[in-house]
């Protein structure tokens, strides 16, 4: 269940009321369950990725091709009007196109910074993007500056606030002088996401506030490269003689209940195009602290709303740690200004509704 397709429920979920949505998911993927939970109908394609493994990129360009004639199919079972690609290097929705002489429309959504991707790929999916697709459909500014100025087939269109809305009481900022100041990092263990920064600097804030205590949260998506990652970083928890006061725990379903079960929420990913993550915590008032990594920088006020720090820069890390957890009255301004905030700039206008927008100015074209 990653936060691409999360941000994609979340947008498509108010919509429903004027587009009837079909999802297709990898084979095997456990968002399934959530979609239909959601009463979305959902097919599976074995989609394959493109990696260094020799039998995948053996498989790729076949496969490729018949998924794409899968996908053909299925829109003309679906009587589909549109094919939405929530993945930029995801080109299944082009064949599918072309198969259908053109007549498809396809939208592309760029969920990830392009600029930090292998060129040799990127430059050609950012060709076919702004020349096979009618609209694409970036998260943020930091990733509309990949592509070409002024084409107007190029649009940022911001992710959505959750769409249920809060489940939960408010959060509310209180005094840590009595007890432990907990701090959360709540994302999946992939290699970029950041983890081992945190613990780095936790390690230094640690030795200046020993009250400070963080909580990993997040799945390994069941790939060993992600089950070894996070093994790893359990490793230097321990070899750091911080097992009493780092803990480790799997994918939340909740993620409110995990946010405003925390003090501090902690993103310090290398690369983020947007960060659903970053966007929750503000949503519901817990103070955060996030990397200068890219789209994470427009979420946000530095310094009004919450903290942000050099990319990779593991000092700033621990010391903005050991300030906020601190400064109470600090930790109460972030609380109420970034509620406020988001709920402005992420307002259904500047997210859904133009999403809406560029689905009918696709179909207008047909």
């Amino acid at each position: 269940m990653t936060g691409a397709l999360n941000a994609l429920r979340h947008a498509t979920s108010p919509l429903r009321d004027r587009f009837n949505f079909a999802y297709v998911l990898p084979t095997g993927s456990t968002g399934r369950a959530v979609l239909e939970a959601d009463g979305y109908r959902v097919h599976e394609l074995p989609f394959v990725e493109i990696s260094r493994r020799p039998a995948d990129l053996l498989l790729y360009l076949p496969m490729l091709l018949l998924n794409g004639w899968r996908l053909r199919q299925l829109a003309r079972r679906e009587r589909a009007k549109m094919l939405h690609l929530n993945d930029f290097y995801n080109l299944t929705g082009y064949v599918a196109r072309w198969l259908s002489l053109g007549r498809l429309p396809v939208l592309t959504h760029v969920r990830f910074l392009p600029q930090v991707l292998p060129q040799l790929f990127a430059r050609p999916w950012r060709w076919l993007a702004e020349n096979a697709a009618q609209q694409v459909l970036c998260v943020s500014e930091a990733v509309r500056v990949y592509f070409a100025p002024g084409n107007a087939g190029v649009r940022t269109v911001y992710d959505p606030l959750p769409a249920r809305g809060e489940a939960m009481p408010a959060y509310a900022v209180t005094s840590t002088a009595n007890r432990a100041v907990r701090l959360l990092y709540l994302s999946n263990y992939i290699r970029g996401k950041g983890q081992n920064f945190a613990l780095e600097a936790f390690q230094l804030a640690h030795a200046r506030n020993p009250n400070l205590h963080l909580h990993f949260v997040g799945g390994d998506m069941g790939m060993v490269k992600n089950q070894e990652f996070r093994q790893e970083l359990e490793n230097a928890a321990k070899a750091a003689g911080l097992v009493e006061v780092v803990h480790f725990d799997g994918f939340a379903a909740n993620t409110e209940a995990a946010m405003k079960a925390h003090d501090i929420v902690l993103n310090f990913s290398e690369a983020e195009s947007f960060s659903l993550t970053c966007l929750d915590a503000l949503y519901y008032g817990v103070p955060l602290i996030a990397t200068d990594c890219g789209g994470p920088a427009e979420l946000f006020e530095n310094g009004k709303s919450g903290l942000l720090v050099p990319n990779r820069d593991v000092p700033a890390m621990a010391d903005a740690m050991v300030a906020l957890a601190g400064n109470e009255a600090l930790r109460q301004q972030f609380s109420l200004a970034s509620r406020a905030f988001v709920r402005q700039k992420f307002a259904p206008a500047h997210t859904y509704e133009l999403l809406a927008g560029c689905y009918q100015q696709a179909l207008a074209r047909v």
